[in-house]
């Protein structure tokens, strides 16, 4: 009754109230903007995880170490680490003083025994004596003989040849100090070929044998690449590890890869039946993969016609330097998103923009 009374008030409340309705249904037909996401395509992916990446060690082809024979006195060392030396080059040397002493000394016993021999040999030619004094004599003699030579194989020993031409690796002896029999003294290192160690875990190390192609890259040489042989593929774990090693041989011709490089190692996958199980895996990024509130891994990829994402939930393998396997919940066929997934729910709708 009291609206009656006032009919512009009455106006207001209606107009009011027809204003309200007007902007809920505007509200409702808001057009929802599409979440801006990137994809690549699996089959790509797919074919990228067939080079399986690894990070290995340069090795040298072949590690020499030599130490003396004999202990004493280091008189001279002249090579220097990173010096290349020839076969047969002097190394070391030890003071062979003590041992020339005890082989003038057993000489001057040898020439003893020589003519003491001599005299009865003499002697018993006229039958002036028995015949086992001139045994005993030459026996005296030959021992004589022999001792010298060992004597003389010390003062041989008190000098170091490199066995064989290559580096100077390390030196771990210098002039003044003591040499120990069997202790390091210097390493030489033949690097004409050189070895990419890479630790294989043991999952993987049954896909790989000996002869196998693979590409190496080193970043040290400003990422260059150079393919190499699988040489050794190893059947016992490195301690404390579940790894096995294994070696590719490279070639080094012109000595520019030094041990100690690291670099990147991706395996060629061939043709046979070793091969297989790892020609057909399915390697997704990392980052793409997440996981729910259950503990189950999943992704979005784009449907069909490229406007919606579509979550699908996956089980997955493997670890691999560039990504993770997944062994079952995708074909193989779909564009997975990897961009922008963190706004997505299932069937959310998408803008590709790469």
């Amino acid at each position: 009754m009291k609206l009656l009374k006032n009919p512009l008030a009455a106006i207001l409340i209606v107009v009011g109230l027809l204003n309200s309705a007007c902007q809920k249904n505007q509200e409702k037909v808001k057009t929802i903007e599409p979440v801006r996401v990137e994809t690549v395509a699996l089959a790509n992916a797919q074919n990228q995880g067939s080079h399986l990446e690894y990070t290995g060690t340069i090795q040298a082809n072949k590690v020499v170490q030599l130490s003396f024979l004999v202990s004493g006195n280091v008189t001279s060392v002249p090579v220097a680490e990173g010096q290349f030396v020839k076969k047969g080059q002097l190394i070391a040397t030890v003071d062979e003083t003590a041992y020339r002493s005890q082989y003038e000394v057993q000489m001057a016993q040898v020439r003893l025994a020589e003519e003491n021999y001599k005299r009865i040999a003499e002697v018993f030619r006229k039958g002036s004596i028995a015949e086992i004094r001139m045994l005993e004599a030459k026996s005296q003699y030959d021992q004589a003989r022999s001792a010298a030579r060992a004597t003389y194989q010390n003062i041989a020993h008190t000098k170091l040849y490199a066995p064989q031409s290559g580096y100077i690796g390390a030196k771990k002896i210098e002039a003044g100090s003591l040499a120990a029999p069997g202790a390091p003294a210097v390493q030489i290192l033949d690097i004409s070929r050189v070895s990419v160690a890479v630790p294989i875990p043991e999952a993987e190390i049954n896909t790989y044998q000996k002869g196998d192609k693979a590409q190496v890259t080193v970043p040290a040489l400003g990422n260059k690449q150079i393919e190499g042989t699988v040489d050794e593929v190893a059947v016992l774990a490195a301690a404390g590890t579940p790894n096995y090693t294994v070696k590719i041989s490279l070639p080094n011709p012109s000595e520019e890869l030094k041990p100690g490089m690291v670099c990147n190692v991706a395996f060629q996958n061939n043709s046979d039946g070793n091969a297989t199980a790892t020609a057909g895996q399915l390697i997704v990024p990392v980052e793409a993969v997440q996981v729910d509130v259950n503990g189950q891994n999943y992704v979005y990829v784009a449907s069909a016609d490229g406007k919606m994402a579509l979550r699908k939930t996956i089980q997955t393998g493997t670890l691999y330097n560039n990504g993770i396997r997944v062994t079952k919940g995708l074909q193989g066929s779909e564009n997975l998103i990897t961009s922008g997934y963190h706004k997505l729910t299932d069937s959310t709708a998408i803008q590709i923009v790469r």
